[in-house]
């Protein structure tokens, strides 16, 4: 059986589409290293790279953002610590108040190191 008059579509040239309805060329996010600059974006399609000092610029950027994922990280093993410590001398009372407002604080710390190691990603 036959089928290449179904296959119509997928050999059509889609290039006058321009990404449908992006006025820009396409974003190029390569995932090994390279130097070839080309519509070579970075997390955002407003962070392009359009040469070697824009791509070097963003590398340095790129590890700035990961040692503040890393402070980021040691902060909440501090904050851990210390709560840990807090809650171990304070009255009987004050414990479940301090472990309320703990376990909110520790969500919100959750989340924003899962965003930060998302968008590192």
């Amino acid at each position: 059986m036959d089928h290449s008059s179904h296959d119509h579509h997928h050999m059509m040239d889609h290039s006058s589409h321009g990404g449908h309805g992006d006025s820009g060329p396409m974003c190029n996010m390569n995932m090994l290293f390279t130097w070839d600059t080309t519509d070579l974006c970075v997390v955002f399609r407003q962070w392009r790279i359009t040469s070697t000092l824009s791509l070097v610029v963003s590398l340095v950027a790129v590890v700035a953002i990961c040692a503040g994922y890393e402070a980021l990280r040691e902060g909440v093993r501090r904050y851990e610590a210390a709560l840990s410590r807090r809650v171990d001398t304070a009255p009987r009372q004050n414990r479940e108040k301090i472990t309320r407002q703990a376990h909110v604080t520790k969500a919100v710390l959750y989340g924003i190191q899962n965003f930060y190691a998302f968008m590192i990603m």
